[in-house]
């Protein structure tokens, strides 16, 4: 008796999973064909972006290469030397209007900051620098672009910007970046410029004792003995 009750909720159960299917048959089959698609379009699109950014670096990596050779001009006022500059810049610019923060556009910024330095444009510069610090903070360019804002902000006169550019990479960053044995040097350099020894030395101190085989920390010791 058992088993004949089984067989009947079997079949059952048969009878209701095959009605299941002829019901939303059209409907299953309208599902899976949308998954399909999702998955397809997924896969297309991950297959576009991964292209779009193998030729944004393959296009920011030739920039780059003729940024260096730009540099490498003893004489940039010749008619070779500005032309140069002036593809040069319209590449850079065209690339780093796309914005964002991946990779190439940010490092097609930081080299039109780096043009501008040169160029002793040092208000661009320094805009140019500061954008990158901020969309790149997560990047190597991101302290790299603050230790040049303070540069440039010396450049400009402005001491006190110059010192808090210099303080926050490594209030940021800490050991995580090289910049940072650099960027306390210089916090040490302009704090004693200002007079304020002791924090001067407090900073030197930590240098020292914090990046021991950075050359900045040699540097900071040697400074230390002559200020005591």
């Amino acid at each position: 008796m058992a088993n004949n009750m089984d067989t009947e909720k079997s079949g059952k159960l048969v009878v209701t999973f095959s009605s299941f299917l002829g019901t939303y048959k059209k409907l299953l089959t309208i599902i899976g064909i949308v998954v399909v698609l999702a998955l397809v379009a997924l896969w297309i699109g991950l297959g576009v972006a991964n292209s779009n950014a193998d030729k944004k670096q393959l296009v920011i990596d030739g920039l780059q290469a003729d940024y260096t050779a730009w540099t490498a001009l003893e004489d940039k006022t010749t008619a070779e030397a500005t032309a140069a500059a002036e593809k040069l810049v319209a590449g850079l610019q065209g690339l780093a209007s796309k914005g964002g923060s991946k990779h190439p556009e940010l490092k097609a910024s930081y080299l039109l900051a780096m043009i501008d330095y040169t160029n002793e444009k040092f208000s661009a510069a320094l805009e140019g620098f500061l954008k990158v610090a901020d969309n790149g903070k997560d990047t190597y360019l991101g302290p790299l672009s603050l230790n040049n804002a303070a540069v440039v902000s010396e450049q400009l006169g402005d001491n006190a910007k110059a010192l808090e550019y210099y303080q926050r990479v490594y209030d940021t960053y800490g050991k995580e970046t090289a910049e940072a044995p650099k960027a306390l040097f210089n916090v040490a350099r302009l704090q004693e410029a200002s007079n304020n020894i002791a924090l001067a030395k407090a900073v030197l101190q930590q240098l020292a004792d914090e990046f021991p085989s950075s050359e900045y920390a040699k540097l900071a010791q040697s400074r230390l003995v002559v200020l005591q």
